[in-house]
Parts: C-alpha cells; structure tokens; sequence
C-alpha cells in the first residue's frame, strides 16, 4: 500500500468491506465474525472515528492478543496482519465455515455496521441467499477494454465527494468491485456500458397503461444505463407522468405538490433496484402505472431473515455491496429507515398508505391522489388542468408545444389534460390538423 491509496482509503471512509478503529477493545470480536459472516473485509487499528489516522504502537503482543481473538470466536476465523506506517490492517477473509459467533452473539456486517442476528436468522439468511453471491460474482463476459466506462467511475466519485488520486484499478480493488483483476457484476452495475449485454434484468422498464388494468400501454421506456442513471430516468419518467398541482407561494417560484410525493417515488425505486434478486433472469425491476395507482416490483420477494413482521423495523440487505456504493453517494442510508420514510411522506402528503405484497416479487403501491375527472371552469381538482384552461383562454387556438413551453411541463402531461378538458366540453380543437388549434367554449355556447 502507498501513500496515495492510504489517502483513498482515508477519504472513502468506513464501507462494507472496511472498519476503522482507534484501538483494539472488547468489540473487535464483533468486527472479525460480522466480516467472516458476510463478505470478508479490512479493519485498519489505529484511525478514529473521524478518519484520522492517529496511529498505534505495534508490539508482538498486541498481534498476539489479535491472533487469540480471532481464534476465540467460534469456530475460529483465519487472518491476515500488515501494516502501513503505524497502522495494524486486520484481513478477514469470507469464511467458508459460517456462520460464526464471538461472546456477544451472531453478528454480520450491514452496509458500514455490524449487526446482531440469532443463530436462527443468520442461519437462515446465509443458507437461502447461498454463499455464492451475484454481486460478488466476477462477471465472465466483461472485458475491460470494451465493457469498461471510465467517466462512470468519475460520475460516482464526484457524487460521493471523493477525490480521484490513484488509479482506476486501485479505485475499484479499494471499492470492493474488482477480484484479482475481474469485475465483479456490482461493478458492472455502475461502472460499464452495455449493460443490456452484461446484465440485461437490471433493466428498469417504465409503462403507463390506459385505465387501470394491464391493457393498452400508452407510453413505455426500458432503461438499461449505469444503476445511478437507471434510477435517476426512473425517477423523471413516474414524474412526467403523475399529476402536480402548482400552489402560488406569493414568490416568484411557484411550489409544485405531486400527487404522490417524489421522495416517497425516489425510496421506492432505489429500493427496488437495491435488493432485487440479481439471479433471477428474464424479469426486469418494474414501474407500472395506472390511472388510480403505481405499482413499483422487483423480482425475488423479501430477503430471507426478513418477514412480514420484523419488515421495516430491521435491515436485512440482499446486495450488500450494491447497497454499500449506493450509500457512498447518499442515495441510501443503509439504516433500514427507507419503508418507515415513505410512509411518512405519503402520510404527510395525505395520500392513502402505500400496500406492500410479499411473493415471488416484492411490490409496492402507491393509490394515486387524484382518480376521478370532475375538472370545469372553477372546480379543478387539479391545478395542472386549469393553469392549461387559462393559457387556453389567453391564448386562443394555440398547440401542444405551446403550451409546454408556458407551463414548464412535458406534452404528455399537456396531452392528457387536455383529454380531459375536451371530455369535459370546456375546449374544442378547430382549423386543420397542421394549423390549427385549441379554443374555450364559453357556457351556453354551442359548438
């Protein structure tokens, strides 16, 4: 290790695969067994909690008292010391004999802490997930040459405030992506072009289905980019599609109220694409919508250790390494708190309380806000449409485009609102198909 990866490493901060520690005490037992129980990791002795690195004297005694630890803990778990200036680096391997326990239980390592599991759970977590895990899995069709995206890696370093001061290779060993030179699939999930060839059920797939059943589609987008990008079009694709109504503040910036609130939409899809089953081909994670509610699924149900009961009180992460970058640019908080926040925000929102199923996929829904059409001159329920009457009413037998430039929307959104004014009666298009355009019909008055 040299001084610049020293320096990554001090700036990258505690992770998945990586614990700091000032000195060793009575919780390093914790640290060697959660890190044996998941996926193997580094505990560097000698950084407080602040990633500074003060030091430690290293004697053969303390190495000693590590070494008796670690074959304190039952069974015993096999390491590796090194060290860098005045810093002892502890390396734990993924064990093959799991799982593991140390005098204060069972623990294994979630997102950048330690957590404690009975012996049922983590039995049942580690038996059913398998020990092969895909996100750990060095992907045999990717090739560096090809396949490798460097500005993506600059994209995530530059979101998670990250210096970029040794090369990508050490970068990506360091992120815990890379394994004796193969990209491991969590990398390819953020880092790599053709993702569609390399990992096509990453794909997020988009719909707005007419009505509320799964009929006649209206509109669709499958997105298959980076994971950070995927959620990001996700995201703006449910916001072009849901209703917002736009509440005068007295500024000069107006304050957009979605039907369903956009950080409640955001957890949901990061959710999904966090913990679906990666193994399970042929199935895409899903954002179906309808006219009365949104439907967000992935495949694979809930992690096993997780069950309807302790679901949204403890954290149990199927792609831990998944997780694990996604927090590194603050789109996660890896604490377990995404459910309890979107019910909240829906609940602050007024929105009916989301539903959660639980089967072969795990699916949320949020009821939309807004279900019926009852829109006229002076009784909107939706602001969108009668902020589109009134530009209609100013600006007679104008068009589509028109009226998105005026409003800061998309023309699907246009489109719809007005579907909705002609059904009503209140507008009617006049003039050809190429210049014409649409009029307000006054009460009383005839078409």
């Amino acid at each position: 290790m040299n001084v610049e990866e020293f320096k990554f490493i001090l700036q990258k901060g505690e992770s998945y695969f990586t614990e700091f520690k000032e000195k060793v005490d009575k919780t390093l037992a914790k640290e060697i067994t959660a890190f044996a129980n998941a996926s193997g990791g580094k505990i560097f002795i000698g950084i407080d909690d602040k990633n500074t690195p003060l030091g430690i004297k290293i004697t053969n005694k303390l190495k000693s008292q590590i070494f008796d630890i670690a074959r304190n803990i039952q069974p015993s778990v096999d390491i590796r010391l090194s060290t860098y200036k005045n810093i002892l680096i502890i390396h734990i391997s993924e064990s093959n004999n799991k799982p593991h326990q140390c005098s204060e239980g069972f623990f294994i390592r979630m997102g950048t802490n330690s957590q404690k599991m009975d012996r049922e759970q983590i039995i049942e977590f580690l038996q059913y997930e398998g020990k092969i895990k895909f996100e750990e899995k060095p992907n045999k069709k990717f090739n560096f040459k090809k396949h490798y995206n460097p500005e993506k890696l600059n994209k995530f370093l530059q979101i998670a405030g990250i210096n970029k001061n040794i090369d990508d290779k050490t970068i990506l060993e360091n992120l815990g992506v890379t394994d004796n030179g193969k990209m491991k699939n969590a990398g390819i999930l953020f880092f790599s072009d053709y993702l569609e060839l390399l990992c096509e059920q990453a794909t997020i797939t988009c719909v707005v289905f007419d009505g509320i059943e799964r009929i006649k589609i209206l509109d669709r987008k499958d997105y298959n980019n980076d994971i950070i990008t995927n959620i990001d079009n996700a995201l703006h694709f449910v916001k072009q599609a849901i209703k917002v109504e736009y509440i005068m503040t007295g500024t000069a910036r107006r304050k957009e109220v979605y039907e369903i609130p956009l950080d409640a939409l955001r957890e949901a899809i990061v959710n999904a694409v966090t913990h679906r089953d990666y193994f399970f081909t042929g199935a895409h994670t899903t954002i179906e919508i309808f006219d009365n509610r949104i439907e967000i699924g992935n495949p694979g149900g809930l992690p096993k250790g997780l069950n309807k009961e302790n679901f949204g009180k403890k954290a149990v992460r199927r792609n831990q390494l998944i997780a694990s970058l996604l927090q590194r640019c603050n789109i996660v908080e890896n604490m377990g708190t995404g459910i309890n926040k979107i019910k909240k925000l829906c609940k602050d929102n007024k929105n009916i309380p989301p539903e959660f199923i639980f089967d072969s996929f795990y699916t949320i829904i949020f009821r939309r806000k807004f279900e019926g059409v009852n829109e006229g001159v002076n009784e909107g329920v939706n602001e969108g449409v009668n902020l589109l009457l009134n530009i209609i009413k100013k600006y007679p037998g104008k068009r589509t485009p028109f009226f998105s430039r005026e409003l800061n929307t998309s023309s699907k959104n246009i489109e719809r609102w007005i579907k909705k004014l002609r059904d009503k009666g209140i507008i009617e298009f006049k003039g050809s198909s190429k210049s014409g355009g649409y009029y307000y019909i006054e009460k009383g008055k005839k078409r």
